[in-house]
């Protein structure tokens, strides 16, 4: 479904994973698309009381990731 992150609900309890392990979960514009649409499914689910975010591999997060910035201000 996302390319960017994991989603995982148990009892109550979504757990969303930023899955870019190889570029310490850089934030990308594709990655708060994604995060947005996550989050925003999850509020209007009664099954879901709590988020965790968290990070794959050995980074939470290293920030934006710049490489992505510099594209999209390319592209545009």
């Amino acid at each position: 479904m996302y390319e960017t992150i994991l989603t995982d609900v148990q009892d109550g309890v979504l757990t969303i994973t930023m899955n870019r392990p190889d570029r310490l979960n850089a934030w990308t514009y594709q990655m708060g698309d994604e995060l947005q649409d996550a989050i925003s499914k999850a509020n209007d689910d009664d099954n879901v009381e709590a988020m965790v975010l968290t990070g794959s591999g050995r980074g939470f997060c290293a920030g934006a990731d710049v490489k992505d910035l510099f594209k999209a201000q390319a592209d545009s």
